[in-house]
């Protein structure tokens, strides 16, 4: 009904400046018929039997038209009404200008044809054809009175009887004319509401779709993006518009690499926390060159293989753990015994001392893969980040041997954050305890620093867990949250990988930071509170 109703509006705003353009016709016309007759140019026919009700009529003719005008402005609620009475008046001013001037034989009959085809055209009813009567009416009764008082010699009759169904001929066209063209701008006008609204649902459905969507121009100017693209490109603002370089250097380069060999990079981050991006491009117009950007997140990808990943160890972990428990507790028993005999001497004892130490890490792996392959599904919680590490704090002091330094600086103090509790004391605790023998290792003081804040970028909490150690290589970086890597002679290799899946699990999201002056920076990314 809206659209039906803006249609009607938007015809009716047409109407009328078509009634103002018949306005101005009248006034044209009415001026040129009042000077020449004035000015008396070349002895014109114009007024030639009744100089005084020619004058008197095209004076009437002239102000009427200027004053229509004007009035059309003013009530445009009445436009039929409008319409009507201008070109009755118009009708009938131009009888009398006719007969003042010598009847059928001046023309000035034909001028009737425009008023009773305007007539139909904007009134667009079958009763405006009664002006063509009129008019015709009119041609007719002049003839016919010039023939009966003997003014001419001439029989007008017939002339203004063809000059009469000109009138009903144009007027009819007109009529059909008018019809016709209403028809059609009604049809096209509701096929463009039609396409307007099909836009309006597309946009929408793109603005909403968790893929990313980016537009750009032959300039590499952006166009359009929409809300996954915006945030997987951490919100920046003020983008509309912009050069492509100026929101992602590695999207540019990937725009001229595509021009170049038609390859896409697979992906890139827009920061050294940011989520793995996939980049798909698609020109979708060659003469204008707008390129179309699919942005996708490979995070829900990546968490789907690790999942694959973990039910296959988890059914390995099932079916062997038994088989290798049962013999690792047996010699890890032998050796306890052998390590107690009196007839051992100081070389077989190392030997069985290495025995033990291999048992308990083997033991180690398989209790850190069950537990993995068995982890229940998490529950968020809301978690006062900086009560919760404090309290996890002391408990780190107390089970530790050495002197421990751990500084806590989160802001604001307040900070909440989404996390099943039990995971995040897990997750937070292997990366500390790792962060403290680093830190001995390296300094000989085993101290951390736990830093967090909100991005003012993405708005999302975070947490840095940082320590004095050597850091990590650069080679290594890539391959430390895999399964079974490590770089420690004494370690299982899937203390990251489990801290990482238990993130992952709650929405978070695990990175590491390399930190210019030395030592190791691990960031918990948390989800936002929208996002839980």
């Amino acid at each position: 009904m809206a659209i039906i109703k803006n249609l009607k509006s938007e015809h009716q705003y047409t109407s009328i400046r078509a009634l103002q353009v018949y306005a101005l016709y009248r006034i044209v016309v009415s001026s040129f018929l009042l000077t020449f007759f004035l000015l008396k140019a070349g002895d014109i026919f114009l007024g030639q039997k009744n100089p005084v009700l020619y004058y008197w009529s095209a004076l009437l003719y002239f102000v009427s038209s200027v004053g229509f005008y004007f009035i059309n402005r003013i009530y445009q609620q009445a436009f039929r009404f409008l319409v009507e009475i201008q070109v009755f008046v118009e009708i009938t001013l131009l009888t009398l200008l006719m007969h003042s001037s010598g009847g059928v034989a001046t023309g000035l009959g034909m001028l009737m044809a425009v008023s009773a085809t305007t007539a139909c055209l904007l009134v667009e009813r079958g009763s405006s054809l009664a002006f063509a009567a009129i008019a015709a009416t009119a041609v007719l009764t002049e003839a016919f009175y010039l023939s009966i008082t003997g003014q001419t010699k001439s029989d007008y009759i017939t002339q203004a009887g063809l000059l009469g169904a000109t009138y009903f001929a144009t007027s009819l066209f007109a009529l059909l004319t008018a019809r016709r063209l209403k028809q059609s701008e009604l049809e096209a006008e509701l096929t463009s509401a039609d396409l307007a609204n099909m836009e309006r649902l597309n946009e929408t459905i793109i603005q909403f779709m968790k893929t990313g969507v980016i537009v750009i121009d032959k300039q590499r100017r952006i166009q359009f993006i929409n809300t996954a693209a915006w945030e997987l490109l951490e919100m920046p603002s003020n983008i509309q518009g912009k050069p492509l370089s100026g929101l992602s250097e590695e999207l540019d380069n990937a725009i001229e690499n595509w021009d170049n060999s038609k390859q896409s990079i697979n992906n890139f981050r827009q920061s050294q926390t940011g989520p793995k991006i996939n980049i798909k491009i698609s020109r979708i117009d060659e003469r204008n060159q707008f390129t179309l950007l699919f942005l996708e997140d490979t995070t829900p990808m990546t968490q789907q293989a690790q999942n694959l990943k973990l039910a296959s160890l988890g059914r390995l972990t099932a079916s062997i753990a038994h088989e290798i428990r049962n013999p690792l507790g047996a010699l890890s028993h032998a050796a306890q015994l052998l390590e107690e005999s009196t007839d051992i001497n100081e070389a077989d004892k190392k030997l069985v001392e290495m025995i033990q130490k291999n048992s308990v890490r083997v033991n180690a792996i398989i209790e850190n893969v069950m537990q993995l392959s068995q982890r229940q599904k998490s529950e968020a919680q809301d978690v006062r980040l900086k009560s919760f590490l404090s309290t996890l704090s002391d408990e780190l002091k107390r089970s530790q041997s050495d002197n421990v330094e751990i500084i806590i600086d989160i802001t604001p103090n307040e900070l909440i954050i989404q996390f099943d509790i039990s995971q995040l004391q897990q997750v937070i605790t292997n990366l500390a305890e790792n962060g403290l023998r680093y830190s001995k290792e390296n300094t000989g003081a085993s101290r951390i620093t736990f830093f967090g804040g909100v991005n003012s970028k993405t708005q999302q909490a975070f947490l840095d867990i940082i320590d004095d150690g050597p850091g990590i290589h650069s080679d290594m970086v890539q391959n430390i949250f895999e399964p079974f890597f490590t770089t420690s002679p004494t370690g299982t290799g899937l203390g990251l990988y489990i801290s990482k899946e238990l993130c992952e699990a709650n929405r978070a999201q695990l990175d590491y930071i390399p930190v210019p002056n030395g030592g190791a920076c691990f960031r918990i990314t948390f989800a936002r509170e929208d996002e839980s």
